[in-house]
């Protein structure tokens, strides 16, 4: 006899009542402590320790991590990019920075698109519809835009951007896209922590004006191509 399956109301409570559950206990629990860069510089003998000790398991318990936050929405991602230089080499830090904050991605996109994703399409093309359009169909840019700007957290930005139009795979193509800059800085800057006194001393002006120039990139590129092919069959 099959079972029947679960209202989907009610598998969206519990996955809802799962992540709320999650954060608070993250909170309580002082986790925003624990990720954070004076803990990691106070304690990166001890961690750099660990993780030598423990080859196959500390880039386990490194990605597990990163899923945990993404799964729950949390912040910490910054720190543990560096940690990443920090615990491994440049290119297996970088390796595990891209795996985790990938798959970290997937989760976040895929647990609150379908928490929240019907409800807000829903709102937004009753009072919005033409901004739903644009959205549906220049999601990439938008997703681009949103990587590189380096003020908007990733835990924010994958939420921001699940209850978006954007399908699923640009959403991973594009992050990973305009993460990369990001990631190379950080897992960098984390090999050479012992450098580095304050994470706010990686985002000079310069570093700043730059990522966000690259973050407007897209748009005036398509902009340029647009105005070429009128061009084009003007003449």
């Amino acid at each position: 006899m099959k079972l029947p399956s679960p209202e989907p109301n009610r598998v969206r409570l519990l996955l809802l009542v799962l992540i709320a559950a999650g954060a608070v206990a993250f909170l309580f629990a002082g986790g925003y402590r624990f990720l954070s860069f004076h803990n990691l510089v106070a304690h990166k003998d001890a961690l750099i320790d660990w993780a030598d000790a423990r080859p196959l398991l500390a880039p386990g318990v490194w990605v597990a991590t990163y899923l945990v936050l993404g799964l729950f929405g949390l912040p910490g991602s910054t720190v543990l990019n560096l940690s990443a230089g920090l615990l491994f080499d440049f290119w297996e830090g970088l390796l595990l920075v891209v795996v985790g904050s990938t798959l970290a991605s997937a989760v976040a996109f895929l647990s609150f698109r379908y928490l929240l994703g019907d409800f807000v399409e829903e709102k937004m093309r009753r009072r919005f519809p033409h901004l739903l359009e644009g959205l549906e169909r220049e999601g990439v840019y938008f997703v681009l835009t949103l990587r590189l700007l380096p003020v908007i957290p990733f835990s924010a930005t994958n939420v921001i951007l699940a209850i978006s139009p954007v399908r699923f795979t640009p959403f991973l193509v594009f992050s990973l896209l305009g993460l990369l800059p990001r990631y190379l800085l950080y897992v960098y800057a984390g090999a050479h922590l012992g450098d580095v006194q304050n994470p706010d001393d990686l985002w000079s002006p310069p570093l700043v004006g730059a990522l966000a120039v690259l973050a407007v990139l897209p748009w005036l590129v398509k902009g340029v191509v647009r105005q070429m092919k009128h061009w084009l069959k003007g003449s």
